[in-house]
């Protein structure tokens, strides 16, 4: 008996109709974050509002099928863990000098690079969510369609790279320092999360 040649082997093994792309369940929507509402460990001593995270946050992006893109601290790239700084200086004031908003300024072109990356695969950013109303890199504060300057020294940075590639996202604090505050904020990201088309 002779033996069966490679081609009959081959064909016992061949599926009879080759897969096609394997089921993608992705919601194709993101929001960008700040590092310590992920990682509440990331923050300053005595800033820290959470155990270790906003759970209530991330509850409403599981329920909404929305991804989370983190940034990381710009009090932390510009200054280290433990905000090294002069005597008498403030982080706010650390953050606001030449060398300060240039590590706010690179931090925000590598953050807006992502965010460009995930868009031009068809992905939808919907916001830019920062932090509380003193927070000296991520505050935000409202004057009409810009920040104003009260805002961190990185989200102004931030709101500028976006403008810059024609993005103009929403900006919205996490105030957690305060439970009426987050509680507003939460209500603004459920019904933006709610109101924005799911991704096909």
């Amino acid at each position: 008996m002779s033996l069966p040649s490679l081609r009959s082997l081959l064909a016992v093994f061949k599926p009879e109709h080759s897969p096609g792309p394997p089921h993608d369940v992705r919601g194709g929507r993101f929001v960008v974050v700040i590092d310590c509402v992920l990682n509440q460990n990331v923050r300053d001593q005595g800033a820290a509002n959470c155990s270790a995270m906003n759970f209530e946050f991330l509850r409403l992006c599981h329920e909404n099928d929305i991804g989370i893109m983190q940034m990381p601290c710009p009090e932390i790239a510009a200054l280290g863990f433990k905000r090294q700084r002069s005597p008498g200086t403030s982080i706010r004031q650390a953050l606001d000098t030449p060398a300060g908003r240039l590590a706010c300024a690179e931090l925000a072109a590598s953050v807006v690079a992502r965010i460009l990356t995930l868009s031009e695969q068809g992905f939808e950013p919907l916001a830019v969510l920062g932090g509380n109303p003193r927070s000296p890199g991520c505050a935000v504060h409202q004057a009409a369609s810009e920040l104003s300057a009260e805002s961190g020294v990185f989200m102004l940075a931030l709101q500028a790279e976006l403008r810059r590639h024609g993005l103009d996202l929403p900006f919205r604090g996490l105030r957690d320092a305060s439970p009426e505050s987050l509680a507003e904020d939460l209500q603004w990201f459920g019904q933006l999360s709610a109101a924005t088309d799911a991704w096909l």
